[in-house]
């Protein structure tokens, strides 16, 4: 198999702050549901795989991607950068596209536009910065999430799937963007981490619900 640009997309159901976040339901879809929806509704996306672990409390979370009819991947559960090495080893893609699934309200044009912005620069990772908390994706090239498998060794970096990319500019070529001002809110929050931003996040969307213009226009 081999996807030109695929969105892994990484969840667990063991959260410490939130156990279970990632199949919480709001106005009747799951979070993990919700964050599919973003990433497929951008024309960069070629592909989406949900990338969990082998534990048996994540078997929920391969069901529910079978039900959405999405791929998945179980791997290492703190080795966060093996199992998207590994993942990559099996879907082939060129451009990795990074999310996690506690974020239900992805920026939609955010991707293509660090898709193009890798591509035209040659670069081998690109995110916009100010973006609301939680809106953000990455892009990052197949070789250069090989070349961190090889080179990361520290637990944070092993942990964090790109942090030893932005710590390390010399070896790879990094830009971070500035989004459109009309998103560019690093005040505002839309991920779901704790309690309290679940119960945000149902306010929000709830405020929306049934009207003629979603909340999805608005990212």
């Amino acid at each position: 198999m081999n996807n030109g640009v695929t969105a892994f997309l990484q969840g667990r159901m063991g959260s410490r702050r939130l156990p279970g976040k990632t199949l919480m339901k709001i106005q009747g879809r799951s979070i993990l549901e919700r964050a599919i929806c973003r990433l497929r509704a951008s024309p960069a996306v070629d592909a989406v795989v949900v990338l969990t672990t082998r534990r048996k409390e994540d078997d929920a979370i391969a069901a529910e991607s079978e039900r959405l009819g999405v791929s998945y991947y179980r791997g290492p559960e703190d080795d966060v950068l093996a199992r998207f090495h590994e993942a990559a080893e099996i879907f082939r893609p060129e451009i990795i596209i990074r999310a996690t699934a506690d974020n239900p309200l992805i920026e939609i044009g955010s991707i293509e536009r660090i898709v193009t912005a890798l591509r035209s620069f040659d670069l081998d990772y690109c995110m916009e910065k100010d973006l609301p908390y939680g809106a953000a994706t990455e892009a990052v090239t197949a070789s250069a999430l090989a070349k961190t498998q090889a080179a990361a060794r520290e637990q944070q970096h092993r942990e964090h799937v790109t942090l030893y990319i932005k710590e390390h500019p010399g070896e790879f070529r990094v830009l971070l963007l500035d989004p459109p001002c009309a998103v560019r809110r690093p005040d505002f929050r839309v991920t779901v981490d704790t309690p309290e931003d679940f119960t945000a996040m149902e306010r929000l969307l709830g405020r929306f619900s049934g009207t003629d213009t979603p909340l999805e226009n608005y990212f």
